[in-house]
């Protein structure tokens, strides 16, 4: 499933414009405010470093932040590959795709935050990025990687044929692979590079520690679905034309 999905009605974006509650103690909506902040600010570096200082385990170990850590991102694109020996333009384009992870969030915003009962606090934030989320495992973006490489496969059949003459079939498959690498970068980065920036609206619960004073955030859920009482995690929502950042 894929994490965040593209939702843009009028309703919803007056809906995260609006004031917090009052009567909420002013200390703890800015203790918690700032507890958001921090975590937004490590999450818009492309990192997870240290970020268990603000949110639970279930939290940090979830899909929210692996979809933005950078770090991990690349880490799984890069154990895709079978083989450290790539050329000099494969490591070119792998650099041009990591900076594009690296700067994914462009900036955010807290719209909202409320303090909800004692101890626990909710705010509503919004996350603007380079390019879709979803981008990355998603069924369109394989389908694209795979028609390239079929592409690649029918306009260079003679030259297919010609490496396994030459080389044989453990060395052919090898120079095939590499260029399958270039392939599925240069899609990817293709991709990236023709695709919209998108603004996605969450909801992030959070608890007080007592014996710190300090809180800490428990749950990142979708605007949507937070709003229908739904319990679902992190559940696609993106108001797209949205510009702000921090």
């Amino acid at each position: 499933m894929n994490i965040f999905k593209k939702v843009g009605s009028l309703a919803l974006i007056l809906a995260i414009t609006t004031t917090s509650i009052l009567g909420c103690s002013s200390a703890d909506k800015t203790a918690a405010q700032e507890t958001v902040t921090a975590f937004l600010d490590i999450i818009k570096s492309g990192s997870s470093e240290n970020i268990e200082q603000y949110a639970s385990e279930e939290v940090t170990s979830g899909e929210f932040v692996k979809s933005f850590d950078s770090e991990y991102l690349i880490k799984q694109l890069k154990e895709g590959l079978e083989t450290e020996e790539v050329d000099q333009d494969t490591n070119a384009k792998l650099d041009e795709l990591f900076g594009s992870i690296s700067g994914m969030v462009s900036g955010y915003e807290i719209t909202k935050v409320a303090i909800d009962k004692k101890n626990s606090a909710t705010a509503i934030v919004k996350i603007n990025t380079t390019f879709p989320v979803n981008i990355f495992g998603s069924s369109e973006t394989r389908s694209k990687v795979e028609e390239a490489a079929q592409k690649y496969h029918d306009e260079h059949d003679e030259e297919i044929s010609n490496l396994f003459k030459d080389l044989g079939e453990d060395e052919a498959n090898k120079e095939l692979y590499k260029k399958r690498i270039q392939v599925a970068l240069d899609t990817y980065n293709k991709i990236i590079s023709e695709s919209s920036p998108e603004t996605y609206a969450m909801v992030f619960s959070l608890e007080k520690n007592t014996e710190t004073d300090s809180w800490y955030v428990t749950d990142i859920s979708s605007f949507d679905s937070s709003v229908k009482g739904k319990t679902e995690a992190a559940t696609e929502t993106a108001t797209t034309g949205e510009n702000s950042s921090n």
